[in-house]
C-alpha cells in the first residue's frame, strides 16, 4: 500500500492553499491600488479555492489515509477507486475556479462552471460512498 492518491490529495490541497492566499493578498492590495481592482472579481474562487479545494481535499485525503480498514478485501480503497476521485474532484475544482469569475459573461463559461460545480459534487459523493464502508463500531476492549 503505497498511499499515492492520498498523497496526491494532500499536495492538491496545499497548491489550492497557495493559489488562494496568492489571490486573497492581491485582492487586499485592489482595495487600496487601482492596478489590482481585477483581483476583486475573484472574491468567490479565492473562496472556493481555500475552502473546498483546500480543506475539503485534506479532509478528504486524511480521512482515506486514516480511517480503519475495510471489513472485507480490498482492505483498503483500491488505488483505481482513489485516483478517480481524486481526477473527478480536482476537475471540479479547476474548471469551476477558472471559469467563475466569468461565468455571467457568456453561457459556455456559465456551463463550465457549472460542469465544475457538478464535478466535485460528484466527487463528494463518491467520497462519501468510498469512506462509508470504513466508518464503523470500535471493537470492544476487553
Amino acid at each position: 500500500m503505497k498511499f499515492r492518491y492520498q498523497r496526491w490529495m494532500l499536495r492538491a490541497a496545499l497548491l489550492y492553499l497557495v493559489i488562494g492566499t496568492i489571490l486573497g493578498l492581491l485582492m487586499f492590495l485592489g482595495y487600496a491600488n487601482p492596478d489590482f481592482r481585477w483581483a476583486l472579481r475573484f472574491r468567490s474562487t479565492h473562496v472556493h479555492l481555500i475552502l473546498v479545494g483546500s480543506v475539503i481535499q485534506t479532509i478528504m485525503g486524511v480521512a482515506l489515509w486514516m480511517f480503519p480498514r475495510r471489513k472485507h478485501p480490498p482492505y483498503w480503497t483500491p488505488e483505481r477507486e482513489g485516483m478517480a476521485l481524486f481526477v473527478v474532484f480536482n476537475l471540479g475544482v479547476i474548471l469551476r475556479s477558472l471559469t467563475e469569475a466569468w461565468a455571467w459573461a457568456h453561457p459556455v463559461l456559465y456551463r463550465a462552471a457549472l460542469s465544475g460545480m457538478i464535478l466535485e459534487i460528484l466527487g463528494i459523493l463518491y467520497f462519501a460512498f468510498l469512506i462509508l464502508q470504513r466508518i464503523r463500531e470500535p471493537k470492544p476492549v476487553v
